[in-house]
């Protein structure tokens, strides 16, 4: 996975990407799309971040991510999910301005058959046994289905952010990709604060601020989950000693690095390398 900016592969026909996800203990660092992305959890649970905010989902829980917020995820335990990404050309549908428009996060599992969850939860069930059968047609209900969605995010969960306060955000954005773009070439080396900050021309103290409100993380936090990815990436690909996939990757805290890779994975590299071969 690019670790700023992910790109989406579309279907042909519906142009959406909807597909049943499994992962198990699998952190993702920190990202973002210009599709408006939407997960629907089916069991397990997961801890996502989108900008400063944190969200603790569970089954029937939906979690709805705007375009271009920076976010991440981390499944605990095994986590299943649907994940459904709406590209731009359906949402110019909904508004002139629609690149102001802003979608509530977190919708809740809730048992009233009124609530927007409930409705919502209904027609991804729809999407789900679409998707299955794919029969004659289907196409044709899911985007039908698709715009019924829309609809009800934008009619009962969506506001319009002002020009001044999209223009501002837009500015912070690119800054924050750069560095992950800048992180991301050169993860391998030791970091810091000073030189990523001289790339952007800010603060060093201006940086951390901005990289805390717009990705819910430190700077280091943001390195150090790069380079548990790269790790976790080769410890699976290559048969490297893990050692030298330390060092290769600018890990120089083996007993912190070891620590973060349990709690992401829930074993040592050892122990997942050795059950990856049987």
């Amino acid at each position: 996975m690019n670790c700023e900016h992910e790109t989406i592969n579309d279907d042909n026909l519906t142009q959406v990407y909807f597909s049943a996800v499994n992962d198990f203990n699998l952190l993702v660092p920190a990202h973002w799309h210009r599709h408006l992305e939407v997960l629907f959890i089916i069991k397990g649970k997961m801890t996502a971040y989108i900008n400063e905010t944190c969200y603790e989902l569970c089954a029937s829980d939906i979690l709805i991510i705007n375009p271009q917020d920076i976010h991440y995820t981390h499944a605990l335990g095994d986590c299943h999910y649907y994940l459904l990404q709406i590209p731009s050309a359906h949402l110019e549908r909904i508004s002139m301005d629609w690149k102001l428009l802003h979608f509530s996060e977190y919708l809740p599992h809730q048992t009233s058959l009124d609530s927007l969850n409930c409705q919502l939860s209904e027609i991804f069930q729809k999407f789900i046994e679409l998707d299955l059968k794919r029969e004659k047609g289907w196409q044709l209900i899911f985007l039908s289905q698709l715009y019924q969605f829309l609809y009800l995010l934008y009619t009962k969960s969506s506001t319009f952010l002002s020009i001044q306060n999209r223009n501002r955000t837009e500015r912070d954005f690119l800054r924050i990709e750069q560095s992950m773009q800048y992180v991301r070439k050169h993860y391998r080396e030791q970091l810091s604060l000073n030189e990523v900050a001289a790339q952007l021309s800010i603060t060093p103290e201006h940086f951390c601020r901005l990289f805390k409100k717009y990705t819910g993380q430190t700077f280091f936090t943001y390195v150090s989950q790069v380079r548990l990815l790269r790790f976790h990436q080769e410890l699976i690909q290559t048969d490297e000693s893990i050692t030298f996939l330390l060092e290769k990757n600018g890990i120089t805290n083996y007993k912190q690095f070891m620590r973060i890779f349990k709690e992401a994975y829930g074993t040592t590299p050892h122990r997942l390398r050795m059950k990856q071969k049987n």
